[in-house]
């Protein structure tokens, strides 16, 4: 799978198993899993893991 986090080379394989285990938020997804703290604060990922975190939260 492709990375999501650029910054810092997260996979959106290790953002999606976050969600499943409870990420709900951007923040949350964050502290989990270090997407979204690189160089760019987000600004490039920050998106498509809000889009991921539709997809896959427990339902």
């Amino acid at each position: 799978m492709a990375n999501v986090c650029l910054c810092k080379g997260i996979s959106e394989e290790t953002i999606v198993e976050a969600i499943k285990n409870g990420a709900v938020t951007f923040e949350e997804v964050s502290e989990k899993t270090g997407a979204g703290t690189g160089f760019c604060h987000g600004g490039r990922c920050k998106a498509t893991i809000e889009k991921l975190i539709e997809e896959h939260k427990a339902q």
